[in-house]
């Protein structure tokens, strides 16, 4: 008997995956790391072959989804860097010729940086690195897809709420947005496009995005998180 519990506990020390644990939130924490190890490999790929970092490509791409002009210290919050580690980056991406300095609009003492042609060509190229992962999500089923996005945005939700990353310009925190309570049946809504919205259609950073107050919020926060509650019951 005791061989036999011998043999089963080093069975269970052989399955443990270390430091991380082997309770859900581990094994979750330690999938995303690997997908975070998978995503920087690509990345670096990528940015060595065009001769740029893969900070330095994040800037363009940000300077592209925002389609205009942004300070220093906009573009340093957004991608949750040091004010020194933005400057020297857009430095570089100025000294190649992907980005201009002008004076801000707003402001004639501040500068802002823009894309050039060749900037806007380089932030098109950046998009593509990450078309590995979505290759791979591509492969869920569109429900699984969902509950998987779902999750994520409340993951980013809770970051957001300790501080650890950027607040995004997401649907779930907007005036506009009117979450629904059943979105199978009845969709998510947007009060200042007017279009009904899935859950996946819920936009992680948009352009007419203005932020709500914060009761409304949590208000949006807590049906949403009703909601998925409900479905993962369902599931079960």
């Amino acid at each position: 008997m005791r061989r036999l519990t011998h043999k089963w506990n080093n069975k269970r020390n052989i399955m443990s995956e270390g430091v991380y644990g082997e309770q859900p939130t581990g094994r979750v924490t330690h999938g995303l790391l690997r997908l975070s190890t998978a995503m920087r490999s690509q990345a670096w790929e990528w940015a060595e072959g065009v001769g740029l970092t893969p900070t330095q490509g994040e800037i363009l791409v940000l300077l592209m989804q925002r389609k205009g002009p942004m300070r220093l210290g906009e573009i340093a919050r957004e991608t949750a860097l040091t004010a020194a580690t933005t400057s020297d980056a857009v430095s570089t991406l100025e000294g190649k010729g992907l980005v201009e300095k002008r004076r801000a609009l707003d402001d004639g003492r501040a500068l802002a940086v823009r894309l050039t042609a060749r900037g806007r060509t380089a932030a098109k190229k950046a998009l593509q690195w990450p078309d590995f992962l979505a290759k791979a999500v591509g492969t869920l089923k569109d429900d699984e897809q969902a509950a998987f996005y779902r999750t994520l945005l409340k993951t980013i939700h809770q970051l957001e709420s300790q501080q650890q990353i950027p607040a995004h310009r997401m649907c779930l925190s907007c005036s506009h947005f009117q979450p629904s309570k059943n979105p199978k049946k009845t969709p998510h809504h947007c009060l200042l496009l007017q279009i009904n919205m899935a859950d996946t259609d819920l936009r992680l950073d948009c352009s007419v995005y203005e932020e709500a107050d914060i009761a409304m919020q949590k208000k949006g926060w807590k049906v949403f998180a009703q909601v998925t509650c409900l479905a993962t019951s369902r599931g079960r």
